[in-house]
């Protein structure tokens, strides 16, 4: 089996205890311990990647995409390690290396971070014209969000997507707006879909 994917399902069942834990009662120690273990297999997995593996790159494996929680754990993990190792190999700085590890590369020119934080102003400029709060259309459309990341879409085409997905969404799945009247909600959402 191929290591880096060993490693990704690894990091994917562990979040099962997650969700074990998460449904039981008093468990709150055991759910932050399970949680961390998630986490920290996630980030193995982007270091390891980053030295030795090269198999799934800055981009979360599709394995990771369904928790979005891990999926963007691994996004900038990822990123922030392989910054590092370029930075650190070229400075001559690592002070040695596995026998394993490959030569650094290049890193992408616009990293999950940065890709964000463009996504998030794009949307915010939707969801002001259309009434709505960017941070509930995020938090709703996390999926969407880092599918986008993962099929390489622009920043504006990922702001696009993660609006007309979340405008699409009945009523009461959008918090700030459950309680309004359902024809001012219709009303906003055909003028969303006529900016589209």
């Amino acid at each position: 089996m191929n290591p880096a994917f060993q490693e990704a399902l690894a990091a994917r069942l562990q979040w099962t205890s997650v969700i074990v834990l998460d449904g039981m009662e008093r468990s709150e120690p055991a759910l932050e311990l399970a949680l961390q273990a998630a986490y920290d297999a996630v980030h193995e997995l982007a270091s390891n990647d980053v030295l030795k593996h090269r198999h799934y790159g800055p981009r979360a494996p599709l394995l990771l995409l369904d928790v979005p929680e891990l999926a963007e754990q691994y996004n900038l993990a990822y990123e922030l390690y392989a910054e590092l190792y370029h930075r650190n190999y070229h400075a001559g700085e690592l002070g040695g290396s596995g026998p394993d590890w490959l030569e650094p590369a290049e890193p992408i020119a616009l990293p999950y971070s940065e890709w964000s934080v463009e996504v998030t102003g794009r949307l915010a400029l939707l969801c002001s014209e259309s009434g709505l709060r960017s941070e509930d259309a995020i938090q709703g459309q996390a999926l969407t969000l880092l599918r986008s990341w993962t099929e390489g879409e622009t920043p504006g085409h990922a702001a696009d997507l993660v609006h007309a997905a979340y405008i699409s969404e009945p009523v009461e799945h959008h918090p700030r707006l459950a309680h309004q009247d359902t024809s001012q909600i219709t009303h906003i959402e055909f003028q969303c879909r006529d900016l589209l």
